[in-house]
């Protein structure tokens, strides 16, 4: 198993700055029924060992892993996913892993219906709690910055809500060069308001904020942009 994966025995107040990943490792991993929150990153490697860590965490504790990609595809989730320890094929053989596209997730006849996607989630969850699984859920959003639908990524987002009503937990996952380059960071403080905590990992070092704790200074520090 990776060490990417060996969580350590500590306790770090939330809203303190840590110069590694580890620490926002175990905050992930130890997200409760319902959290919704929304994780920044710079790096593929950051979003691998973060949600990677996520996913298997819940794996390691009854509850199945949902996995909806964007910037990569599920070739290349599963093939990370197995340099990092995790036992894909045979979590995917159980029922107890999933991996989707966008495109099989997201978009229901050329458009995003958010209720529509609420509805899969709500489905997804029956289908693993048959299973007598919990469910953990996690998303890249790229796709909707390269399309040009953040004002449907932003409908989607508030309908979710900061507290899922749905007994999941989940992470919504945002590459900040992605935003940067379609010119768009001005979303950056709206999609943190509507989640239940903010994950940022960056160039300026990590912070884990509630989100009326966060202001447009402390983002622009920590990952080195203009908002």
């Amino acid at each position: 198993m990776s060490k990417t994966f060996n969580l350590r025995e500590v306790t770090i107040p939330r809203g303190w700055l840590v110069s590694i990943d580890q620490e926002v490792i175990r905050f992930v991993s130890d997200l409760k029924t319902s959290d919704h929150i929304i994780f920044f990153y710079d790096t593929l490697q950051r979003k691998h060992n973060i949600l990677f860590s996520f996913l298997s965490s819940g794996l390691a504790n009854r509850k199945g892993a949902f996995y909806v990609c964007s910037e990569e595809t599920p070739h290349d989730i599963r093939r990370n996913m197995e340099s990092l320890g995790m036992e894909v094929k045979e979590s995917e053989a159980e029922g107890k892993l999933m991996i989707r596209d966008y495109t099989e997730w997201y978009i229901q006849g050329g458009q995003v219906e958010s209720m529509k996607i609420l509805a899969g989630w709500k489905e997804t969850y029956e289908k693993f709690s048959k299973k007598g699984l919990g469910l953990r859920a996690t998303g890249e959003m790229a796709w909707f910055f390269q399309h040009n639908m953040v004002k449907e990524l932003l409908r989607y987002e508030y309908a979710l809500h900061r507290v899922l009503d749905i007994p999941m937990e989940a992470i919504c996952a945002y590459n900040i060069n992605t935003i940067v380059d379609s010119g768009h960071t001005e979303v950056i403080m709206p999609l943190v308001r509507a989640h239940g905590w903010a994950v940022f990992t960056g160039p300026g070092g990590n912070m884990i904020y509630e989100p009326e704790n966060v202001e447009d200074y402390d983002i622009e520090r920590l990952l080195q942009i203009r908002i």
